[in-house]
């Protein structure tokens, strides 16, 4: 079993951990502007902690101390909004931002490389009734990018893929269009990038999509609905290196959800879904299969020259969306497989190998299932349910061992009766008076799935969603929308909207466990802080493989190897100031902790 180490102010080297411990709300930003709908879509961490934000806005917004003016709305209301990508320190200083003030920008996905890159992607096209047909992306320095000869409808996108260096800097941008009229539209879902800084990226197309490269390549289907894409891109240059599709012919095929796994392997999801009258088999990349007419739950793994190693159908009898996917490395069951999102289950729900999971009602539920990495086969699988709607929106394993998700729920809908939200395993949330929507955090023993803890995350009397969750050491980052004024983060803090929807990010800190266990004792380093002499220290530090001083604006001041017990670094030469101090433990696991060096 895998040993992870936190990091705490300690008199002693060796503790007993004789609870799980709860994860535990430590603060908020919240960011939008006077007027209008401004939205969230990703949140990630670089290799040293630092978060990146992906939101839109609609004319003006702040947030975290900056303020950018947009493009002019149109006639398309909540439509028409601008791109914002802020780069926060782990202390929450806002480093760069990226923007658009030209057309309608709006991100899907983001993801960093190992050296601190951002891989960005996302739908562009004009302002619906505005007098240009382009749209614009202007860099941490001012650096412009025009989109041009888009065609103004509010159903009609073309996408992007861009890559920014650690300081904001563009490198690269890639249009994936559907031609010299870009008249069909073409839609990116979902990012990955691997250890070498090669990008992944999935997504959807109506009739055709054209993939960047020196000779650009065309991918078409019979397909007037949605197909579906995945490929891989050069991370240097941006040009396509493989790509897989599917051949269309049916209702829709759509993948949402896309990572890479500790093993190095491509791992993508969603939902494929025939005619009902007359199924026909489609091929995707070297698979042929058969969706169901339902909407089928797709799970697939394919390894980085793109061949196919399997693929996996759940049928669901009404519908069913992937909205995230993680692996995990589990040593006591092997590799897992997560993916999350939402389902209809009145009709007999989505059906795995152990068991349907279903539901009495008729809107949407949650759900979670876990799937054997090697082949695909079902683990477990487990449903949160409700009288009105629930939807998991992002999920991640954190540094403790815990499965996490990120979510939001309605209690009462229309004339159904207000009820319990069941997360299973005896937790129950009762909100009652919540009618558009409040917020929620869950966790699990990812072996075995068990709940083992809920928080109401964000609660208010006007609308929240969730939208993406990611973790980097001992802490959660939630983003999500409200437009509840005011709204009450975990029962303890408060906040009012700026119009009539603004975005929030949210920190919670989570004690270590270790594989869902209760019960460890644990090394445990000590951290000596000593401005005397100019050092710090760090004791029974033999787990730890590597050190980062990071400072307040989020710069990767000093690296160190470690290879002892004792691991010495000198701080001679520093300014006077807050710095972070973050430990890698040989098994990957990344923990922090503030200095102040005098």
């Amino acid at each position: 079993m895998k040993r992870i180490f936190t990091l705490f102010m300690l008199i002693v080297s060796v503790v007993v951990v004789s609870q799980a411990q709860n994860a535990t709300f430590s603060w908020f930003l919240s960011g939008g502007g006077a007027t209008g709908s401004d939205r969230s879509a990703d949140v990630v961490t670089d290799a040293i902690g630092n978060i990146f934000t992906a939101n839109t806005f609609l004319n003006s917004v702040a947030f975290n101390g900056a303020t950018f003016t947009g493009s002019a709305k149109g006639s398309g209301a909540n439509f028409d909004n601008s791109l914002l990508i802020t780069k926060i320190s782990p202390l929450k200083v806002t480093l760069w931002s990226i923007y658009s003030n030209v057309g309608t920008v709006t991100p899907t996905s983001l993801a960093t490389t190992p050296n601190g890159d951002l891989i960005v992607t996302g739908t562009i096209r004009p302002v619906v009734g505005g007098a240009t047909t382009n749209a614009n992306i202007i860099d941490a320095v001012g650096t412009v990018t025009t989109f041009s000869s888009l065609l103004s409808s509010t159903t009609i996108v073309q996408s992007f893929v861009a890559k920014f260096n650690s300081n904001g800097v563009l490198q690269w941008v890639k249009e994936l269009n559907s031609g010299a009229a870009k008249d069909k539209s073409v839609s990116a879902n979902a990012l990955a990038a691997d250890a070498s800084g090669n990008v992944y990226i999935t997504g959807n197309f109506g009739s055709s999509v054209i993939l960047p490269g020196s000779s650009p390549v065309t991918l078409t289907t019979t397909n007037t609905t949605q197909a579906a894409f995945i490929a891989k891109l050069d991370g240097t240059t941006g040009n396509e290196i493989w790509h897989k599709a599917s051949t269309g012919g049916i209702v829709s095929e759509v993948l949402t959800a896309l990572t890479i796994g500790v093993d190095g392997y491509l791992y993508a999801a969603g939902d494929f879904k025939n005619n009902a009258t007359a199924p026909i088999a489609i091929t995707f990349g070297d698979k042929t299969f058969t969706p169901s007419i339902g909407a089928d739950l797709t799970l697939m793994k394919i390894d980085t020259e793109g061949n196919m190693v399997y693929l996996q159908q759940r049928p669901s009898v009404t519908s069913v969306t992937a909205r995230d996917i993680r692996v995990k490395d589990i040593t006591t069951k092997g590799n897992l497989v997560f993916v999350a999102g939402s389902f209809v289950g009145i009709d007999g729900g989505i059906q795995f190998t152990g068991g349907n999971l279903s539901s009495t009602t008729s809107s949407l539920n949650g759900f979670i299932a876990a799937f054997n990495i090697t082949d695909g086969t079902d683990n477990w699988h487990k449903g949160i349910f409700s009288p009105a709607i629930v939807e998991i929106n992002g999920i991640v394993v954190g540094s403790s061992g815990r499965l996490f998700a990120f979510g939001y729920h309605y209690n009462k809908l229309g004339t159904n009766a207000a009820g319990d939200v069941d997360f299973g395993n005896g937790f129950l949330l009762t909100d009652a008076t919540n009618t558009l929507g409040d917020l929620f955090l869950a966790s699990y023993l990812p072996t075995v799935g068990t709940t083992s803890e809920v928080h109401l995350v964000g609660k208010g009397t006007g609308s929240e969603a969730s939208n993406s969750l990611c973790s980097f050491g001992p802490n959660l980052y939630l983003l999500g929308i409200y437009n509840s004024s005011p709204i009450t983060f975990e029962n303890t803090l408060t906040s009012s909207t700026l119009g009539s929807f603004d975005f929030f990010l949210v920190n919670y800190a989570v004690p270590v466990v270790i594989d869902g266990n209760p019960t460890h004792t644990i090394q445990v380093p000590v951290i000596v802080n000593d401005n005397a002499n100019r050092q710090i220290v760090v004791k029974d530090a033999r787990g730890i493989e590597s050190a980062s001083l990071v400072d307040v604006t989020g710069r990767n001041i000093h690296m160190f190897k470690n290879s002892s017990d004792i691991l010495n670094i000198n701080t001679q030469g520093l300014s006077q100031g807050v710095y972070v101090l973050l430990l890698t433990t040989s098994d990957k696991q990344t923990t922090s902790r503030r200095i102040i060096i005098q």
